[in-house]
């Protein structure tokens, strides 16, 4: 709103006499036209006829009678004709603006000023008509005064109109430009040579960066400026803003709308599901793939079918419970747990026959009643849902009858041992075959320690990871073959299998095994098969190995072990197959291995082996493989015919300090060889043409695989061979 102040320049002043007279003038023509309104005379004596009031006229539409508005102009004789519309300046559209809120405005009554507009009006719309402004005029040269309405229109009157219509809006509206005692309508003095100033809205005069007061012109308007858009908001008011504000404005909205669409993106990319593929090293790459062999639901449910979703209260439930918590402790209360999967089963999923009741399942009382719960346990700890055979497993036939326990091994010709081959009333499971790559996923739970008859345990190139229970190393005393290769099982082997004189073999190779060497093996009195190649043991082997007469095949390949090699073999061994390549072996090799008269196959490349080969070693008649490359080994081979030679098929001395001719003759009367791999050594010699006519893939199993050397007139002389320089392969004579 435009409240009145006290004038600061003494430009544009009025003279007080004509203000006084103008205001004189408004009063009597307000009377005048007051005294026509009721049927009064005019200035000829004639009765005036009552104004009729007059409709704004419609925006677009041409003038009305009697009166010139946006739309029309004055013609001679009272009539008027059409004039097309011209575009307000920016100017009057902001004086129309604050106009309008100044007559809107709740505050009004505080104290507003109205600036008559005088005809000195005139002079200013000529001037802004040439620059293009607005404004109607007479065809004879003469003006209307501009009025700014309470709409915020503009409409163009003679002079005397101007201000007719002006006493009234001002005197309707209770305000009053001079009070007639030389005091403006709230108390300020108004002078004859004062310059109307006003003071703008804050609100309006920020939005168009205004500061300060808005001068009046001689006129009576204020002056112009240019504003880059107006908006109007809800109440009608305008609010100016420049181009810039509106381009911001607009940044906004599009950045809100791009960051929304991206929101929307990220979501969808979250929500795409994304096949994952499990790799396991074992000093290698392993691709696990889980083979799914039953179909699944068409709506999964958030537990398995067999699981229930709830704690049951049933009373079979709660005694089962309590009666197999000494042996499963809480994890009968956990669940989804296998402990509690196989409770509930036997609780009330178990189809067996009860030959008592003659309803299913059997009583708790029964002596194979915990028997049954450990099988079903450990069909849920190892994911039996998903086993490539898993036919009798949770059905109405005894354990004995499921697969993996039915069938024959040592010590257990049917699965069980039978009533009537054992004292007791029930049969007991003896052995658990699962074979290979039948697709076990699980820990080895404890609760299996509690099959006492165990004689064969096999779970072989399967998932089962963990530690193996150390209670079946004490319960399970009549178990003689265990069989757990290429799984991920770590830590180390029981200890609690001391001194069991039963166990005969034991496959724990391609694990992930980390303890030390389990010196436990060596207390193992028939221990005759170890297979422990491929872990991470560490340590000695320990030189009581050698006791174990019964052991036959001792494997070690690729671990972390150290240390020498046991060198107390005697005549009674009975060892054939001793390997223990990719280790960190030192020293010599053991002499009394010689007397390991059954030995056949000797490994011990790529350790820390150093000096000759033992002359002893050339007394082994039953020797078929001897592989020591990759060594710190040095000397020479015996040139006299000796046993050593006679059975040998595979030797592999490479990558060592060997020196000395190749005694090659010992080679041409045997067909059984197959390896011959003599490079990176300072050997020398010639290989002949009957052993170079061996290569020929034509003969088959007496065919002559691998020969390679170090090729030179000053080496090895070779037509037939792989040939190496400096430990680098040069030509490949076989390929």
């Amino acid at each position: 709103h435009l409240n009145a102040i006290s004038p600061t320049s003494t430009k544009q002043a009025m003279d007080e006499d004509a203000l006084e007279a103008r205001i004189a003038e408004k009063q009597a023509r307000k009377k005048k036209k007051k005294n026509g309104a009721d049927g009064g005379e005019n200035g000829d004596g004639e009765v005036r006829k009552k104004k009729k009031k007059k409709k704004k006229p419609v925006e677009g539409k041409g003038g009305s009678e009697g009166g010139g508005g946006d739309d029309g102009i004055a013609k001679e004789g009272g009539e008027r004709r059409k004039k097309k519309k011209k575009k307000k300046p920016r100017a009057a559209q902001l004086e129309d603006q604050i106009e309008a809120k100044a007559s809107n405005n709740s505050n009004y009554g505080e104290g507003v000023a109205v600036a008559a507009v005088s005809n000195a009006a005139v002079t200013a719309e000529e001037e802004y008509q040439s620059k293009g402004g607005y404004g109607d005029f007479d065809e004879d040269g003469g003006g209307g005064d501009v009025e700014l309405t309470e709409k915020g229109g503009y409409h163009d009157h003679d002079s005397d109109d101007v201000i007719e219509l002006e006493q009234e809006r001002n005197m309707g509206n209770g305000h009053d430009v001079n009070n007639g005692d030389g005091e403006g309508q709230y108390g300020e003095t108004v002078t004859a040579d004062a310059t109307y100033t006003f003071e703008a809205d804050t609100e309006i005069m920020a939005e168009i960066n205004q500061e300060g007061l808005v001068q009046v012109d001689e006129a009576g308007g204020i002056q112009a400026f240019v504003a880059e858009t107006i908006a109007i908001d809800g109440d009608a008011v305008g609010i100016i803003k420049s181009d810039a504000e509106v381009e911001t404005e607009e940044k906004k909205k599009y950045t809100k709308y791009f960051c929304g669409a991206v929101v929307v993106i990220v979501v969808v990319i979250i929500a795409v599901a994304v096949p994952v593929t499990l790799k396991v090293t074992k000093g290698r790459q392993r691709t696990i793939v889980r083979e799914i062999t039953n179909d699944p639901t068409q709506v999964p449910s958030d537990m398995p079918s067999d699981v229930p979703s709830s704690m049951p209260s049933s009373v079979r439930f709660t005694e089962i419970v309590r009666k197999l918590t000494y042996l499963s402790g809480d994890a009968l209360k956990v669940q989804g747990s296998p402990q509690y999967r196989a409770a509930m089963w036997i609780a009330d999923d178990d189809p067996i026959q009860n030959i008592r009741t003659g309803e299913t399942g059997l009583d708790l009382d029964d002596n194979g009643f915990e028997q049954r719960y450990v099988m079903a346990l450990f069909y849920y700890a190892m994911d039996g849902n998903l086993w490539k055979e898993n036919s009798g497993w949770l059905g109405e036939d005894s354990v004995c009858e499921w697969f993996g326990i039915e069938g024959s091994s040592d010590g257990c010709p049917t699965g069980c041992i039978e009533r009537s081959d054992y004292v007791g009333d029930y049969d007991k499971v003896c052995r658990i075959a699962m074979g290979k790559q039948n697709n076990l996923l699980g820990q080895l739970p404890s609760e299996l320690s509690t099959l006492t008859e165990m004689r064969w345990f096999e779970i072989q190139r399967d998932y089962v990871f963990g530690t193996i229970p150390k209670s079946i190393g004490t319960s399970w005393t009549k178990v003689h073959t265990i069989l757990l290769g290429d799984n991920f099982l770590y830590g180390g082997f029981p200890e609690t299998f001391e001194n069991n004189n039963i166990l005969g073999t034991i496959f724990i190779d391609q694990n992930k095994f980390n303890s030390t060497f389990p010196n436990v093996v060596a207390t193992m009195k028939n221990l005759e098969w170890l297979d422990a190649a491929e872990n991470q043991f560490s340590g000695t082997m320990p030189p009581t190995i050698t006791d174990l007469k019964s052991l036959r095949i001792l494997n070690v390949n690729n671990n972390s072990m150290t240390g020498y090699l046991p060198d107390s073999w005697d005549e009674n061994n009975l060892i054939e197959d001793f390997e223990v390549e990719d280790n960190n072996f030192k020293g010599k090799l053991p002499p009394s291995l010689a007397k390991a008269r059954f030995l056949k196959d000797f490994r011990a490349s790529r350790n820390q082996l150093s000096g000759e080969i033992p002359e002893e070693y050339y007394e082994w008649e039953n020797l078929e493989e001897l592989y020591l490359d990759g060594n710190d080994m040095v000397g020479e081979l015996p040139q006299s015919a000796v046993p050593f030679y006679s059975g040998l098929q595979e030797l592999s001395i490479h990558s060592n300090g060997f020196s000395g001719r190749f005694p090659v003759e010992h080679f041409e009367d045997t067909f059984r060889i197959k390896v011959l791999s003599l490079h990176q050594n300072q050997l020398t010699g010639f290989i002949t043409p009957s052993i170079c006519a061996r290569r020929d893939s034509s003969r088959s199993y007496t065919q002559l695989v691998t020969l390679t050397a170090d090729c030179g007139d000053d080496k090895i002389k070779c037509d037939c061979c792989t040939c190496y320089e400096n430990g680098e392969l040069i030509e490949d004579a076989g390929s």
